[in-house]
């Protein structure tokens, strides 16, 4: 009757038992596991973080795209960056101070056209995607397309906010 053999994975070598297999490997091998030990141990924490974060990343985006933010387009192409005062819109100027957005006036009437015209030279970085999630707006202004516009059908205060909420404000509809 033949001993079945056990063989070290790493060198190959037979052993009869798995005392000396341990033995062999503690001693030869400074205590390595097998291949096949190492194979079923997994990812580690470091891979583990990072497909988390990327994970986050895109149940975050499309999360956004699927809540139906609409994107808002300027009054007319010749509206851009003009100050025309008209009674029946209300304009109002963002800019950004420190890691606020200031609209100026910050007061709108309810049922009236707003058209908020982007300062894009002082606007850094993300603050140029502009968020207003009460009124369905997403909108990245350029100095070619500068104008935000939609009409506040509810009244309260509301957030406006960069997309990644590291420039804040807020206004008011009365």
């Amino acid at each position: 009757m033949e001993i079945e053999k056990l063989r070290c994975e790493i060198c190959g070598r037979q052993f009869v038992d798995e005392e000396a297999l341990a033995s062999h490997n503690s001693v030869k091998h400074n205590g390595e596991k097998s291949r096949k030990e190492e194979s079923g141990k997994g990812f580690s924490p470091k891979v583990m973080i990072i497909s988390g974060i990327v994970f986050l990343a895109i149940v975050g985006i499309i999360a956004f795209s699927i809540l139906g933010h609409a994107t808002t387009a300027p009054i007319n192409s010749n509206a851009v960056n003009s100050n025309v005062v008209n009674t029946d819109i209300q304009t109002a100027t963002l800019k950004v101070q420190g890691a606020s957005y200031i609209l100026e006036p910050s007061t709108f009437k309810k049922g009236v056209p707003v058209r908020i015209l982007a300062d894009i030279p002082n606007m850094p970085g993300c603050s140029k995607t502009v968020t207003i999630p009460a009124f369905n707006i997403l909108k990245f202004v350029t100095s070619s397309d500068n104008v935000i516009s939609f009409t506040p059908d509810k009244t309260g205060t509301f957030k406006i906010a960069c997309s990644m909420s590291m420039y804040t404000g807020t206004f008011t509809v009365e």
